[in-house]
């Protein structure tokens, strides 16, 4: 069986990302060591073009540009679930720029991408952003587009460069003047590759120096540069084997050294922990947070089901996983603490005062706050709730 079978082709694997948000008080106070972090509502996402709902997006495009937060892309599901109502998944080149000074989501402009795409990756280099691959329903994409911002603050776009590959569900980083891609699918297959990119020859160079992620291939991980190091944690590989697609090992690429180290792989409670499809932020005190992701169980026994069934047990399959209820399919709503100096995990007692996401999970930062952008909420659905979480330094 055709695992990409259970939506349409080409939007099976988004399809687990959920868990609705179930709002709670608006702000929670959560402390770990030397950090607090205070989480609220910040605002939504406009309605796109040509519709009258917004029900966000998962898999967006997004990052900052002075105190401008721009979002662009991202796919949904506008007609209704794929299963029940034979719905298509739609993919959206809509760009909003917020102004976020004073602590407000202002909505000042808005614009397209020359594509219609999500499943990229965003990378701040100087006063622009660089939106690195993506994928639709009909194609995956080696473009590489620079995305500035006028006097109005009207977004402009312009393909700089191509990858010698179609890119996407990978990290990419933007160090000493250098544009990385790690794993993710090249050319739509699963990859452990690292890429550093030449924008002269428009080809991979210096190999010796950029080794292959460690482990198995992988897609849908979060992933961070943070202080001359590449973290790389977990993600999903669909060949693994049973009760081991979701992955919860952990690497960082050293880019002084050009060599990788393997890390304690994510752990909470004394078991393994999934983070797939979900974001990472940085905080002081040589510390990471994991946000998001699918739960490790549920995903790995419905990739075993859909992959392994036929006929009306499958179709019966597919109508229990998607009527499972929000706290069945149990998107973390954990806030997991990687401690860089004591290679060591442990959790934040206090969950995020919402439900969790997947889809992948889009989380953008700015110095010491922490944007959550939509996602997926339960298996086909959105929420365009836009979150602010914001860190004191003791």
């Amino acid at each position: 069986m055709n695992f990409f079978k259970l939506c349409t082709i080409s939007t099976l694997f988004f399809c687990f990302f959920s868990h609705a948000f179930d709002q709670g008080s608006d702000i929670n106070v959560i402390t770990s060591k030397a950090n607090k972090i205070y989480w609220q509502k910040f605002g939504e996402l406009p309605v796109p073009e040509q519709f009258t709902e917004s029900l966000g997006v998962s898999a967006a495009y997004s990052g900052f540009i002075g105190d401008y937060l721009i979002v662009a892309g991202g796919a949904n599901f506008p007609k209704g679930h794929p299963f029940f109502d034979q719905g298509n998944k739609q993919f959206y080149s809509d760009i909003f720029v917020f102004d976020t000074a004073n602590k407000q989501l202002n909505l000042v402009a808005r614009g397209h991408l020359p594509i219609k795409a999500g499943h990229g990756a965003t990378l701040i280099v100087d006063n622009s952003l660089y939106l690195i691959g993506g994928k639709n329903n009909e194609q995956a994409f080696d473009t590489i587009i620079k995305l500035t911002l006028d006097g109005s603050k009207k977004p402009i776009t312009e393909v700089i460069g191509n990858l010698p590959f179609t890119w996407d569900s990978g990290g990419a980083a933007w160090q000493n003047n250098a544009l990385y891609t790690f794993a993710g699918k090249q050319n739509g297959q699963v990859s452990n590759q690292v890429c550093k990119y030449s924008f002269r020859s428009e080809t991979c160079v210096d190999s010796n120096t950029t080794p292959p992620v460690p482990g198995l291939s992988r897609s849908d991980f979060p992933a961070i540069n943070h202080n001359d190091h590449f973290y790389v944690f977990g993600g999903l590989n669909l060949a693994a084997g049973k009760d081991n697609y979701v992955l919860t090992d952990v690497y960082a690429f050293d880019f002084n050294k050009a060599r990788w180290k393997t890390l304690a792989p994510i752990t909470v409670d004394e078991k393994a922990f999934s983070v797939a499809g979900g974001g990472v932020a940085a905080l002081p005190n040589n510390q990471l947070v994991l946000l998001g992701g699918v739960n490790r169980d549920v995903f790995n026994n419905a990739i075993l089901q859909l992959t392994s069934l036929k006929g009306e047990a499958l179709q019966a399959f597919k109508h229990s996983y998607f009527s499972l209820s929000k706290k069945d399919i149990n998107f973390s709503r954990r806030q997991v603490i990687y401690d860089i100096s004591e290679n060591s995990w442990h959790a934040l007692t206090d969950e995020v005062p919402f439900s969790g996401g997947a889809g992948p999970l889009t989380v953008t930062q700015k110095g010491d706050s922490i944007y959550w952008v939509s996602g997926e909420i339960k298996p086909v659905i959105r929420s365009p709730n836009i979150y602010l979480g914001s860190y004191s330094r003791d």
